[in-house]
């Protein structure tokens, strides 16, 4: 393949919908026009979108047959050449002047054929446009020099690259790191040593030297027919606006030491040598570290850059993030907020830490990624999205040689970057740059945001010292704690770093800002010391503190429901805390949407998205149980909040069981497949228990049953595949692994309990409930359903169960049984308490005792059968077997019951101890009930218990 620039173009770019284009390629002469038909089409667009190349080719077709020839790389070598020749050998200004010109005209042409063309990075881009840029200076400084010294102003030039001893040009900003622009001002500071000075006698150093150097700077900017070099900044020096444009370094030092403020601090990290006297640009450099660097951490210096980004990206519509019209250097999430936050930490940190003092902004981000000072996801989305935001700039640039950073406001000008960007619509783009400009902004925020206020509501917070100020004591006051004091330690111990979340500085500057913020949501709960107890609770075991604060800080109402779930459920505090990545689901839109409306199918398309992201049998289940522990927090949060009612929640958490089961069967298949061969038969997963009547609770063990059909009788292969994919399936729910557990998984229930095979054969399992079964395994039948499994085999187990609970019907001595086994139950497993409402006598067990064996009488059909309890005792009641005030009674105690365990089970996990409830939450229980207090709701409970208890007696005690 060819070297040659236009040969090697690998972008394609939609067609320019003008005829600027064509009128371009038009007027070029035959013989070019020849030569580049190849790259026609894609010539025509470029020329069409940005008129300036379009005039750059018409007047430079030398450089547009060089590209047809050559590399992009050797053309520049060859301008770079002819540019330092133009400064060795220009016999006048004019020609000094048209020279640099005409090679500037070359760079340009050629380097938006490589960058529009695919051909070069950005980076390369720019380090390009940087190379020539000092290259131009220097040319420019030895021109002048070489012109002056024909006059007599300065001595003869006797090293080229030192063309006048003593006199330094340094570049900063872009220049200085190595990032200039398509259409780049270049910020210059001109500084000489009066003791290394050569000028002829009679001439003195702080008169010849301004002039010389604005002559230079005429070289480089002034506009003539040929155009301009490169805009010229020299405002960067000290105090420019009573200081000559060439400053002693004696001065510059004393000004540095007594007046240097914070921003030209940041200004001097990208500093760098670029012209004349490079001894002279190293002794300031070295002399201005300490400066620069300083080993303590200036958090003022912080907070006057903080105020000066607030300034610049709310200036008019600047703060907007509107594509139209957007500033995508000062304008919010534009490079400059890119640069800030890079250069604050730098400030911060490069005092001590030598790897982070580096000009250039990606290196900067890379470095203080390395070191831990900024996390590798922010930094690898920062920097694609400031290498993102340099292309726009260097199209918005091309179009007509503007020094602009802003996108055209109209819409057919700006349609022209779109086009140079890739895209053919326009709404694409503009949604795109939106999007990028938001996502910027949302990390610039992490650090950067000035409008908050470092106070509470109630008074000024002050964290740090030996010990709490006044104001800060009464402020803590004020907000209800009781013991302001020692709140003020515990704060004032995290925020010096004396646990694990805070140790990094950065999540010690995040803590610092949030620490008011959630004081006053702690203060409005209601019971301050108790919310702050589950915080410090939950945030001292964090892993890390970075990411959390954060998300905290960046979203307030977040930061809120946070407080209310670690006050209300000590069960998800500790769950948020060994897992503080389940923060980014409450940032969700969905978070918040109810359960019940959640769309059929949504958990299984979202599980299998998940799955089929990954490889490898680890990889997946550890991929659903990321999606089942954020659905089972937003579950629990809408639980607590009230927002999904008893029924609606445990059919949520049973709809979140069946897509894991689901997906888990399709896994444990594959593993199994890929290990042994295909499946040689049908398999089929019966859910029960509560899995089975959708009464699920937070961390309810799953009761399944696996049965299975092989292809063919009697093989023996097929049972022992059916066995190892047994296996697979209950480790892919159960296995402990980094992610934890999917669900602890009950396989009991299954013929012959613990003696039988972990995976039924069909056949057995017919028989087996047919002529075997004992009382309790029937009525564990009335909950069974079908969770996963072919619609034939589901339709046969279905007849099967149907079958085998009919029969029940005819045996007399099923409710004798029942009776039976609740008493032995009782004695064996007796509750542990008056909250334990499913062994308590009276509790849950009565009452489905009652609903499972008066079913197993009735005898319904499996096809119609219902499986949850309340459901159960409304078809006995239908079926006249019980008594409508009875059902409604059961009815009514079964729903309270379940409401509180829900709540119980999402809040406290099995061990409730109502003393160590939050007072928020007694009343969140209480009020389930309509009472005051928990010891109201006890009454309840237990009013409740004696009317279950007394139809459980009528229904199943011998009489």
């Amino acid at each position: 393949m060819s070297d040659a620039l236009l040969s090697r173009l690998a972008t394609d770019l939609p067609p320019w919908p003008g005829e600027g284009g064509l009128i371009v390629w038009s007027q070029l002469e035959a013989g070019l026009q020849d030569e580049l038909e190849p790259w026609r089409d894609r010539l025509v667009t470029i020329f069409g979108a940005a008129p300036y190349l379009g005039r750059l080719a018409l007047r430079r077709p030398r450089l547009l047959r060089g590209a047809a020839r050559h590399s992009a790389q050797s053309l520049l070598d060859g301008i770079c050449a002819q540019t330092r020749d133009t400064g060795r050998t220009a016999a006048d200004v004019e020609a000094l002047d048209r020279g640099l010109r005409q090679a500037k005209a070359d760079v340009h042409l050629l380097l938006a054929l490589a960058d529009l063309g695919g051909v070069w990075t950005t980076q390369t881009i720019t380090a390009a446009l940087t190379r020539f840029a000092d290259i131009a200076l220097q040319a420019a400084l030895l021109g002048q020099v070489r012109l002056h010294a024909l006059q007599g102003r300065v001595c003869p030039v006797e090293d080229e690259s030192n063309p006048l001893p003593g006199l330094s040009l340094l570049a900063l900003g872009k220049m200085g790191g190595g990032e200039l622009n398509y259409s780049s001002d270049i910020d210059i500071i001109a500084l000489y040593d009066p003791e290394k000075q050569a000028l002829p006698e009679g001439q003195i150093p702080a008169k010849r030297l301004p002039r010389l150097v604005q002559s230079v700077v005429a070289t480089m900017q002034n506009l003539t027919a040929d155009g301009y070099v490169f805009r010229t900044d020299l405002r960067l020096r000290p105090d420019p606006g009573a200081t000559p444009v060439a400053v002693s370094l004696p001065a510059a030092l004393n000004y540095y030491e007594a007046l240097g403020q914070t921003w030209e601090r940041a200004a001097w990290i990208k500093a760098r040598h670029a012209a004349g006297d490079a001894a002279v640009s190293d002794d300031i450099l070295t002399a201005l570290q300490p400066f620069i660097w300083r080993r303590t951490l200036d958090y003022a210096a912080v907070e006057d850059i903080r105020a000066l980004a607030q300034q610049i990206q709310t200036v008019g519509r600047r703060a907007e993030v509107r594509p139209a019209g957007h500033d995508l250097k000062l304008g919010r999430g534009g490079i400059r907020e890119i640069e800030f936050y890079v250069q604050i930490p730098q400030l911060v940190f490069g005092g001590r830490e030598m790897r982070v003092r580096t000009p250039a902004t990606l290196d900067a981000l890379s470095a203080l990624s390395e070191v831990g000072i900024v996390e590798e996801p922010v930094r690898a989305a920062l920097s694609a999205d400031y290498l993102q935001l340099r292309d726009w700039e260097h199209r918005i640039q091309m179009r007509q040689d503007e020094a602009t950073q802003s996108l055209p406001e109209r819409d057919e000008d700006r349609l022209s970057i779109a086009i140079l960007s890739g895209y053919s619509d326009l709404a694409a783009f503009d949604d795109a740059v939106a999007r990028l400009l938001r996502r910027v902004h949302g990390h610039f925020a992490d650090q950067f945001d000035a409008s908050e206020s470092r106070a509470s509501q109630a008074g000024s917070l002050v964290l740090s010292g030996v010990e709490p100020d006044g104001d800060t004591l009464r402020t803590l006051a004020q907000l209800g704690f009781s013991r302001p004091e020692r709140i003020w330690s515990q704060l004032n111990a995290w925020a010096g770093g004396r646990i694990r979340a805070v140790r990094n500085e950065r999540a010690r500057v995040l803590l610092a800002r949030l620490a008011p913020v959630l004081l006053d949501i702690m203060a409005e709960t209601g019971e301050p010391d108790a919310a702050f107890a589950r915080f410090a609770s939950f945030f001292e075991k964090l892993p890390y503190g970075v990411q959390p604060l954060s998300l905290m800080v960046n979203n307030p109402a977040m930061a809120a429901d946070l407080i209310s779930i670690l006050t209300l459920a000590p069960r998800l505090a500790t769950s948020l805390a060994q897992r503080p990545d389940l923060l980014d689901t409450m940032m969700d839109a969905r978070f918040s949407v109810p359960v019940s409306q959640d769309p059929p199918g949504r958990l299984a398309a979202l599980l299998e998205h998940e799955i089929g992201a990954v490889d490898g049998f680890e990889a997946r289940i550890n991929a659903a149980r990321r999606v089942v522990r954020e659905e089972r927090l937003r579950i629990g949060a809408q639980i607590l909040s009230g927002d999904a009612h008893v029924e609606r929640a445990g059919r949520a958490f049973a709809d979140l069981a069946d897509a894991a089961i689901t997906a888990m069967v399709d896994v444990a298949r594959q593993e199994t497949e890929r290990r042994y061969g295909s499946m040689p038969g049908e398999v089929l997963v019966l859910g029960m228990g509560k899995l089975g009547g959708r009464e699920l609770s937070a961390d309810s063990d799953l009761d399944l049953m696996l049965i299975y059909e092989p292809s063919q009788a009697d093989d023996a292969s097929a049972n022992s595949w059916f066995t190892r994919f047994a296996q697979r399936f209950i480790s892919a729910l159960s296995a402990p692994t980094e992610e934890g557990v999917l669900a602890e998984v009950d396989m009991q229930l299954r013929p012959s309990g613990k003696a039988g095979p972990v995976a039924v054969q069909l056949r057995r399992f017919e028989t087996y409930y047919r002529d075997e079964a004992w009382t309790w395994e029937l009525m564990a039948l009335t909950r069974a359903r079908v969770v996963s499994g072919p619609a034939g085999l589901t339709q046969r187990v279905m007849s099967a169960m149907g079958a085998a609970l009919a029969r029940a019907s005819e045996t007399r001595t099923v409710r004798a049984d029942g009776y039976d086994m609740r008493q032995r139950l009782e004695r064996e497993k007796p509750a542990r308490s008056s909250w334990d409402l499913k062994a308590r006598p009276g509790g849950l067990q009565d009452i489905e005792f009652v609903a499972q064996i008066g079913l197993l009488e009735c005898g319904a059909p499996g096809d119609e059968r219902p499986t949850g309890t309340m459901d159960m005792l409304r078809r006995l009641a239908a079926a006249g077997h019980l008594p409508e005030e009875e059902c409604a009674r059961l009815v009514d105690a079964t729903r309270l019951y379940l409401s509180v365990a829900q709540l119980i089970r999402s809040a406290h996990g099995s061990g409730f101890d109502p003393e160590q409830a939050s007072r928020g939450f007694a009343e969140r229980l209480a009020a389930l009930a309509g009472c005051a207090s928990l010891g109201e709701l006890l009454d309840v409970l237990n009013a409740h218990s004696r009317a279950v208890r007394a139809i459980f007696a009528r229904h199943l005690a011998p009489h």
